[in-house]
């Protein structure tokens, strides 16, 4: 086989490709920290991503087991740096998405993995045990 190789060519150009796209896909989102999305965003984004996404629906205007829960999610958003997308959309300005995805009661954190909803949980929850629940999440899709 030479680098003339027809197939060796192919299988360049399509990972090229696919780099491409994910370089431009984290030009987008925060890979440390959170990303702020809203209506005409947010399924972009978790049909996009290349990584599991992790989206908080809250109203931290109003909410305390959001304003709670805010913090621990800033930390674990670091801890998971390109293992999950953080994302976080205020339900309050973005009623769309909350209809969309069923948002009945704040916070409700949802993980999707390829575009699709994988699991997700409600209310307050310790950051110990947030983090193993991802943890459990990541080894399952893995």
């Amino acid at each position: 086989m030479t680098d003339s190789d027809p197939e060796i060519q192919e299988i360049l150009r399509k990972k090229a490709s696919s780099l491409q796209k994910r370089a431009l896909f984290f030009d987008k989102v925060n890979r440390d920290g959170i990303t702020i999305v809203n209506d005409a965003n947010i399924d972009e984004i978790i049909q996009s991503s290349p990584i599991p996404v992790l989206v908080d629906f809250s109203a931290d205007a109003w909410c305390k087991p959001c304003q709670v829960m805010g913090p621990i999610y800033e930390e674990l958003s670091h801890e998971f740096v390109n293992r999950i997308l953080f994302v976080k959309i205020n339900t309050d300005h973005n009623p769309q998405a909350a209809t969309k995805y069923r948002i009945f009661s704040v916070p409700t954190f949802m993980v999707f993995n390829a575009g699709n909803k994988f699991n997700q949980r409600t209310g307050v929850t310790p950051k110990g045990k947030f983090k193993a629940w991802l943890e459990e999440i990541l080894n399952r899709i893995q």
